[in-house]
């Protein structure tokens, strides 16, 4: 009995335990199967992971793309021949170089004593914008440039080549201003180290030395007496809504660009512009036009024109004044004309030393222009005009003008040039001008030599 109930009760110890192992193995198996689970969800958010970073490599292909596409209206950096890069942050950075040569060969200043010269010279700008919110802007214009072709061997009232920037190779700011604009851009006002050319005297189809004429006579009238220099300014325009086809500008500046009593010496302007195809409501790619008239004061001082034998005046406190017409007008898509008119006091010297001033009485100027479109090329643009410096009689009997060897004639300019577009940033010009009567010297006992005729090609690259 004894040994049996010890059988007995091994046998029951054994089912126990066997019970236990199976209860274990069964709770492997249970944690097992919650670790096939964790696994599972492991790799689906391993395979998620694998697609968002597939789909990433995916974005940052497009935004590299996107970054460098050339189509103004697409990506975050926009670019276009001519007009800059424009970043997203309201940055716009754009720079041009110009190339000219130029010869002549009856040179009459020729310090050589060399009539046939041929000379080059080049110049750049480089302009920085920053757009702000609620329409502001600011600008710097960095304008480095080197030699001044056949200028030097030319005595002329209004000389050969606008594009002349004679820095010596170093990189001067030409500009520095602050933009903002006003009642919902009925008004800007502009103020820094302005440019006076840009506020006065502006012209569609002669505005341009990098583009258009070559010729000062061209780009601005002679008979302003601009400040010397780029100076520190203030300019406002108000385009009135009521009024869409006006536009009134009144600018000041510091007139010798000293920097020094700075109310004291000023160079002020008002202009007025007319814009026919706002007031008649005509097509503004076939009829566009601007009609400008503009008054213009110089408060440096200034002496009393003398002749031979009269004693100069002992108060030197005259000031410059004069007014100006800039019109220009388009006829049709392809043709374009425009004129120029102006006046200044014709009894005082000029004490300006910018070279686009000029000790006259007027000046006039005609032009036309057409585009290559008849021979398809509407891209390139053929223009001409012709124009006159006119010198007071005052200045011609003056002892100003016998020191600077100067006559009382009208000096002529005719001008005509081809631009010639070769690439999306390269552009080509020949450029041609004749001067008659140079420097008002209209007879032989006055040393008239001969016409002046000046050959040339201008090469502009736009970054």
């Amino acid at each position: 009995m004894v040994c049996a109930t010890c059988f007995q009760n091994t046998a029951l110890a054994s089912e126990e335990e066997l019970r236990q192992e199976i209860a274990a193995l069964k709770a492997k198996l249970a944690e097992v199967d919650q670790l096939k689970v964790k696994v599972a969800e492991l790799e689906k958010q391993v395979g998620e992971q694998k697609c968002s970073i597939l789909t990433q490599q995916g974005t940052v292909n497009e935004v590299r793309q996107s970054l460098i596409q050339a189509v103004p209206a697409e990506g975050l950096i926009k670019y276009a021949p001519g007009k800059g890069v424009e970043l997203p942050c309201g940055f716009k950075i754009q720079a041009d170089a110009t190339f000219v040569m130029q010869g002549t060969p009856n040179a009459n200043n020729p310090g050589s004593g060399n009539k046939s010269q041929c000379d080059a010279s080049w110049s750049a700008d480089i302009f920085i914008e920053k757009a702000f919110d609620d329409w502001g802007l600011a600008l710097i214009h960095l304008e480095p440039g080197q030699a001044d072709t056949v200028e030097g061997a030319l005595s002329l009232y209004s000389n050969v080549n606008r594009d002349t920037n004679d820095t010596g190779a170093n990189i001067p700011i030409t500009e520095l201003w602050y933009q903002q604009y006003l009642f919902n851009k009925q008004l800007m006002i502009t103020a820094g180290k302005l440019d006076p050319a840009n506020y006065l005297d502006q012209n569609e189809y002669a505005f341009n030395e990098t583009t258009q004429f070559l010729g000062r006579i061209f780009r601005n009238s002679p008979a302003i007496e601009w400040p010397d220099d780029n100076t520190l300014g203030a300019s406002m325009a108000i385009a009135p809504e009521i009024l869409p086809y006006l536009v009134m500008n009144a600018s000041y500046f510091n007139a010798n660009n000293t920097y020094r009593d700075i109310f004291d010496k000023p160079f002020i302007s008002s202009e007025l512009t007319f814009i026919p195809v706002k007031a008649f409501g005509y097509d503004e790619k076939m009829w566009g036009g601007n009609y400008r008239i503009y008054w213009w004061y110089n408060g440096l001082d200034h002496s009393k024109l003398v002749t031979q034998g009269e004693s100069a005046a002992d108060d030197s406190k005259e000031k410059n004044t004069g007014f100006g017409l800039s019109f220009d007008q388009m006829i049709t898509d392809v043709f374009g004309v425009f004129s120029r008119l102006g006046w200044e006091k014709h009894d005082i010297n000029i004490v300006s030393t910018n070279p686009n001033a000029a000790p006259l009485e007027g000046m006039w100027a005609l032009g036309f222009q057409m585009t290559g479109k008849y021979w398809k090329r509407e891209d390139d643009i053929l223009a001409f005009a012709i124009g006159q410096a006119l010198p007071s009689k005052k200045y011609k009997d003056s002892d100003a003008a016998l020191a600077a060897g100067a006559g009382g004639a009208a000096e002529g300019h005719f001008e005509v040039y081809y631009n010639c577009k070769i690439t999306k940033n390269l552009a080509i010009s020949p450029d041609f001008q004749w001067i008659w009567n140079p420097h008002g010297i209209s007879e032989p006992y006055q040393g008239y030599d001969n016409t002046i005729f000046v050959y040339g090609v201008r090469g502009q690259l736009d970054f």
